[in-house]
């Protein structure tokens, strides 16, 4: 959905949010992070990812989303970085949102993920960690995963993390999280015509919070756009060529199995852009 600078459609604060604090310590996010999930399905190359990575900087894209589990993800943002730097001394300096996803929450694990995660990317502090608890139970009744904010509470003190974020959230759980004492300034969750899952109870207690939305598959993988207008249900499953878009396609199958309401969502869309000037596409 369309948004003011800084402010989601729905009321919370989102990615370019900055009200209210000094810019030198809140938490500050573009309207557009470069998701880093699958730099290497299409290729197979880590030389034509840096080039791409490169690309996206070159066009004025300073930040880049990645994770401790996206296999070389991390490895080849460092790699792209400091070729970065070394041919853009005077740039401002790029940013690295990665995450922390675990089931253990011992210390030694904590430490052990950013260590690695720090000489992967070649910096001596996260710009962002977003955590990722694998098994949250829907009620916030399982609090072991509390113990694990708090490593990286304690990490951010030691000037290893400069700002955290939860990542796949769901209401109750965030609320335990902040309510435990760890400093949440923004939370990652998917967010799109096909998943509205935020708008029940989330939105609400972020814009009461003041904590920002970082939002993935906006368009769902490339399902909500042009190039699946007008196709059969087969032919859609024919474009199902990377792990990500067969993600989408799942929540595409939960949003409704009429696939002739799709096709409505999408005509419907294209009219909106139609009307835009200039002319924008689904």
């Amino acid at each position: 959905p369309e948004a003011a600078e800084g402010v989601c459609a729905a009321g919370a604060p989102c990615a370019g949010s900055e009200a209210g604090a000094p810019h030198d310590r809140r938490l500050r996010l573009p309207r557009v992070i470069i998701g880093c999930w699958q730099l290497l399905e299409r290729h197979s190359s880590r030389e034509k990812a840096v080039e791409t990575l490169n690309a996206y900087a070159e066009a004025g894209f300073d930040a880049f989303d990645t994770a401790d589990i996206y296999g070389p993800s991390e490895g080849i943002l460092g790699d792209f970085r400091r070729r970065w730097v070394a041919s853009h001394p005077q740039a401002p300096p790029l940013r690295f949102f990665t995450k922390y996803v675990t089931d253990d929450p011992g210390e030694a694990e904590a430490r052990r993920i950013n260590s690695r995660s720090l000489q992967n990317l070649g910096i001596d502090s996260a710009d962002l960690v977003q955590f990722h608890w694998w098994s949250l139970a829907k009620d916030a009744s399982d609090t072991t995963f509390l113990q694990a904010g708090r490593r990286l509470t304690q990490l951010k003190q030691e000037g290893k993390v400069k700002h955290l974020a939860g990542c796949n959230m769901d209401t109750a759980n965030l609320r335990a999280l902040v309510d435990d004492g760890m400093p949440v300034e923004a939370n990652q969750v998917q967010y799109s015509l096909l998943d509205r899952r935020p708008e029940v109870s989330l939105l609400q207690y972020c814009r009461e919070k003041g904590i920002q939305l970082t939002v993935f598959g906006v368009v769902a993988g490339g399902l909500l756009s042009d190039a699946f207008v007008g196709l059969s249900r087969q032919a859609a499953e024919a474009r199902l060529d990377s792990v990500s878009r067969r993600m989408y396609w799942t929540s595409l199958q939960r949003w409704s199995a009429d696939w002739s309401l799709f096709q409505k969502l999408l005509r419907v869309l294209g009219e909106i852009g139609g009307q835009k000037q200039p002319p924008r596409p689904v």
